[in-house]
């Protein structure tokens, strides 16, 4: 039944209206996705922490396009961030993607994807942040070596994150960092993560 609905969840993708927001990329190690299996693969953007299936566009040779869907609003969370952190305006909610996942569906196999500048030893990190509002968050965490430099807008925002000599500096996306495959998280990714493979929290449901 799984292998059902997620063959349906991928033949969405290409049915769904214009999106409000798509993220597009290119592997800088594209060698490294062999080991999940011949056939088509899919590029998955999730909140795994949720189980939360956000777009998802497929991979051609060494390019992808993720989409997430025209209208769809994540569950956003009051923003909680550190002591020391100005935030003007208060009251914002956002919500974060924190994994790209690359999926085989003939193999059932998955590993994430990370946009670092190394594959391994980075010193700079991207992710992307929904929030309701424009916000922005400026100081240092109290007791901590984490500074903040940030604006959202409303909807998504790259935001980037480095970390040299034990600080930790929190901002704006400047430039579009590579994306790297990482090694075969599990090849029964349906039975490890069944939320996000049953179409419960899903983007795309009921379109």
């Amino acid at each position: 039944m799984k292998r059902v609905l997620m063959t349906l969840l991928l033949g969405t993708v290409t049915l769904a209206p214009a999106a409000s927001f798509s993220l597009g990329g290119q592997l800088r190690n594209p060698a490294q996705a062999r080991p999940l299996g011949s056939g088509p693969l899919t590029v998955l953007l999730t909140n795994l922490g949720g189980g939360w299936l956000l777009g998802m566009g497929p991979l051609k040779g060494e390019r992808f396009n993720v989409v997430v869907p025209s209208g769809f609003r994540p569950p956003v969370q009051p923003l909680d961030v550190c002591d020391g952190v100005t935030v003007q305006p208060a009251g914002a909610r956002t919500y974060t993607a924190e994994t790209l996942l690359l999926f085989s569906a003939a193999s059932n196999a998955v590993a994430t994807l990370v946009q670092a500048d190394h594959p391994t030893v980075a010193t700079q990190r991207g992710q992307w942040v929904y929030s309701d509002r424009t916000v922005t968050l400026r100081g240092r965490c109290a007791g901590l070596n984490t500074y903040y430099d940030l604006t959202l807008r409303p909807g998504w925002t790259g935001v980037t994150t480095e970390s040299r000599d034990g600080r930790f500096d929190i901002r704006n996306a400047t430039v579009n960092l590579p994306y790297w495959v990482q090694p075969v998280l599990t090849r029964d990714a349906r039975a490890t993560f069944p939320t996000l493979f049953s179409g419960q929290r899903s983007a795309f449901r009921n379109r």
